[in-house]
């Protein structure tokens, strides 16, 4: 219940809004009854952003590493897409919760099926980690990128600048601030793809 109420809380008015004291008012009990549960702010944030990533499904055995590994980063991408209040936390927050270490466990699993040549595994891990989180803060921070009615207003910015500075940009207006899940299904793609070149250069005695 005190976890549940603390996510509302931080979609509907953002992180700052959560405290123990406002969290006991949302509750209708006494703010010091949250000490009894959780030591201080970033102690219920740990077990809160452990609680949002329950919604990352484990890998299935029988489908191809690739699927699989865009399904892992779709669920985490789409987290940050439902909870921005609690974006900040989620990208600061060090990955010493149980579900976060599934999660490093099923990302390197899938990229070992893949053929990832071992002094490669902790390179993919962490580009697949920037993309999706890197993505998931523009998603929650940067409203010009993923509202459409901004994004609209950008690229008209772009259309009117002079050809004469600014040839390629203004010509390239129509086609700029695409649509953030499009986008971000865009580079999950090229990283798949670059995993896929990986293993065939290790195959074939590449570097």
């Amino acid at each position: 219940m005190i976890l549940e109420a603390s996510r509302d809380l931080c979609d509907r008015e953002g992180l700052g809004a959560l405290t123990l004291r406002r969290l006991g008012k949302e509750l209708g009990v006494d703010s010091t009854a949250m000490y009894r549960h959780f030591k201080n702010k970033m102690d219920l944030l740990s077990a809160l952003i452990d609680l949002l990533f329950a919604d990352v499904p484990e890998p299935e055995p029988g489908r191809p590493w690739r699927e699989n590994l865009a399904t892992l980063m779709r669920a985490w991408f789409d987290i940050y897409r439902r909870h921005v209040g609690l974006a900040e936390a989620m990208a600061g927050q060090a990955d010493d919760q149980p579900r976060l270490f599934a999660l490093t466990e099923w990302t390197v699993h899938e990229l070992r099926r893949a053929g990832v040549p071992s002094a490669d595994i902790g390179l993919f891990h962490q580009a697949i980690y920037n993309h999706t989180v890197g993505y998931g803060l523009v998603a929650a921070l940067s409203p010009w990128m993923t509202t459409p009615s901004l994004r609209d207003e950008q690229r008209r910015i772009y259309s009117a600048l002079d050809p004469a500075k600014f040839p390629e940009s203004s010509a390239a207006s129509a086609s700029l601030y695409p649509d953030t899940d499009k986008l971000f299904d865009f580079g999950m793609g090229l990283l798949l793809d670059a995993i896929e070149e990986r293993v065939r250069e290790a195959k074939s005695g590449g570097r």
